[in-house]
């Protein structure tokens, strides 16, 4: 699903919202994918032995909603150029999580695209903030396409 209907109709301040719930088929795929078989995302007494409540879903996974935004979202492909995050607090496997992504900065002339995002779990406590930046590739046809190709 695409949130946004067009480039041209994108506006600074544009947001969506959306929420994921982090499962342990989600952190054994990231970690089995990504070689992060950091402790602490994989036993819960070295969780718990480093401060945490139990396991804790990987940094990058949580930080993948962003990469959702950029690439289901828009309208168009979005290579990112940049990224950032700050990771503020644990996410911990089962939490839902809701994502708040805006656009910051447009810059249409030469089609460039940056977003922010800033992700939440259900007790109120930011646990993530980030941002992205790239181009938006015009790539489909708008209004009275057939099959959404040039």
């Amino acid at each position: 699903m695409r949130f946004f209907k067009s480039w041209k109709d994108m506006r600074v301040g544009d947001s969506v919202t959306f929420y994921r719930t982090f499962t342990e088929g989600d952190v054994s795929t990231f970690t089995g994918v990504t070689g992060d078989f950091n402790p602490i995302h994989m036993d819960h007494g070295t969780a718990r032995a480093c401060g945490f409540e139990d396991r804790v879903v990987p940094g990058l996974l949580t930080g993948s909603m962003l990469t959702h935004a950029g690439g289901s979202l828009l309208p168009e492909p979005y290579p990112a150029s940049q990224m950032n995050f700050r990771f503020l607090a644990p996410v911990y496997i089962g939490e839902t999580i809701c994502a708040h992504v805006a656009v910051t900065e447009k810059n249409s002339a030469k089609n460039r695209l940056t977003l922010q995002i800033t992700c939440v779990n259900s007790a109120g406590k930011t646990v993530l903030e980030g941002e992205v930046s790239g181009k938006i590739i015009p790539f489909f046809k708008q209004e009275g396409s057939n099959n959404g190709s040039l």
